[in-house]
């Protein structure tokens, strides 16, 4: 019975091992994923608006900046930042922004990030901020401090995926434009330069018809000089 209690157990192990290993590689895969899906589209998106019109970051200094370990998180702000401002600009020349970029929402995400990062980094009871949720609100000062972190951890993600769709809905909004303007231009240039080869056609038919007269009219003063 001994004997097969420790295979039990070496197997319940065993099985716990494998599922924190295919745990972990997913978790990952699915970070690296997203990590060059994102970069892939922040590449794209800062490329597509340079043809617009003008960015502080190149395509390629975006990506950098954006991959430096732990600052280009906050870099990330002026990045994005930068061409929200640059994208409303442009819409707003062309007279084609039908709404604000909310701002306030992406300057919330940056807020969250910084405060978050100080009650990661920051013992709270050097701050006070123990002592002062505990005699302000009667609370437990740890849970609250938990709780503050915890909720910080969640809102963060919301808010950037907020600011983030709002930005490609104006993203589409401009390129649907753009692209229509294109077509527009590419079709009033087929246009025209049929009416330049109908015009051509109409000179080059009527030089064919007053060739003959003229031949005609030589023809007769030559009859006549005989």
């Amino acid at each position: 019975m001994s004997e097969d209690l420790l295979v039990v157990l070496g197997g319940i192990l065993a099985a716990g091992v494998l599922f924190s290993f295919i745990s972990g590689a997913v978790f990952f895969l699915s970070v690296f994923a997203f990590g060059v899906s994102y970069l892939s589209w922040l590449h794209r998106a800062v490329s597509n608006l340079r043809i617009l019109t003008t960015t502080k970051f190149s395509p390629m200094g975006a990506v950098l900046f954006t991959c430096i370990p732990f600052v280009g998180y906050f870099l990330n702000y002026f990045i994005f930042s930068d061409m929200v401002k640059s994208q409303e600009r442009y819409m707003r020349q062309k007279g084609i922004l039908k709404e604000r970029f909310p701002q306030r929402i992406l300057n919330a995400w940056i807020i969250a990030s910084l405060v978050l990062l100080v009650l990661v980094f920051v013992d709270p009871n050097q701050l006070g901020f123990l002592t002062f949720v505990s005699s302000t609100f009667d609370v437990d000062g740890k849970h609250a401090f938990q709780f503050l972190e915890k909720t910080l951890i969640v809102v963060i993600p919301i808010l950037y995926i907020m600011s983030f769709s709002a930005y490609v809905k104006q993203e589409r909004e401009l390129f649907e434009i753009h692209t229509e303007a294109l077509f527009q231009k590419r079709v009033d240039e087929a246009i025209r330069e049929r009416d330049i080869m109908r015009a051509a056609e109409k000179i080059r038919k009527s030089q064919g018809m007053e060739k003959p007269e003229t031949d005609q009219a030589g023809n007769l003063q030559a009859e006549n000089r005989e």
